[in-house]
């Protein structure tokens, strides 16, 4: 039953990115349908690190790590000084950790999914056509859905991040 299911998704996927469709967006073009993505998932990930994590607890945690950095710049010549602040600050950091992956083990299923269609959607499409070879692009003349992607969601997730106060 499973398979079935598995085997007919990946079948209509693969007939959508055939007809050249654009996917579940109708005719909207590729471009501003990334772009409709990127601020969806940024948002919906900025909302859960929020919400998920402990943000008194993180800001407490990178004062305190900033602290033990400075300390330890003061104490580059002594080893044994260094060694103990980096010992003092492990604990931090497990904690920090600990607080970053929990949104990690939120989203991780469905961004692999969502990602896994966008690329049956828009696979070998140009987001952003360019007179010249990108590096986040493995096309000859622009810019792919993944780079367009990266960038889109980087500049997102800052501006979310900023106007909902999160740390």
């Amino acid at each position: 039953m499973a398979d079935a299911i598995i085997t007919n998704a990946t079948t209509n996927a693969t007939l959508i990115a055939a007809n050249n469709a654009p996917g579940f967006m109708g005719d909207i073009p590729v471009f501003w349908g990334i772009l409709l993505i990127s601020v969806i998932l940024s948002l919906v990930t900025t909302l859960i690190y929020k919400y998920v994590t402990d943000q008194s607890l993180i800001k407490q945690i990178r004062a305190d790590m900033k602290k033990y950095q400075e300390q330890m710049k003061q104490c580059k010549d002594d080893p044994a000084k260094m060694h103990e602040i980096q010992n003092q600050m492990m604990p931090l950091n497990s904690k920090l950790m600990m607080q970053q992956m929990k949104p990690t083990l939120i989203t991780i299923l469905p961004f692999l999914v969502i990602f896994w269609l966008l690329g049956q959607w828009y696979n070998n499409t140009v987001a952003i056509p360019l007179s010249f070879h990108f590096p986040l692009s493995h096309l000859p003349t622009g810019l792919g859905w993944i780079g367009t992607y990266i960038i889109f969601s980087m500049v997102f997730t800052t501006l979310f991040r900023k106007v909902l106060k999160v740390v």
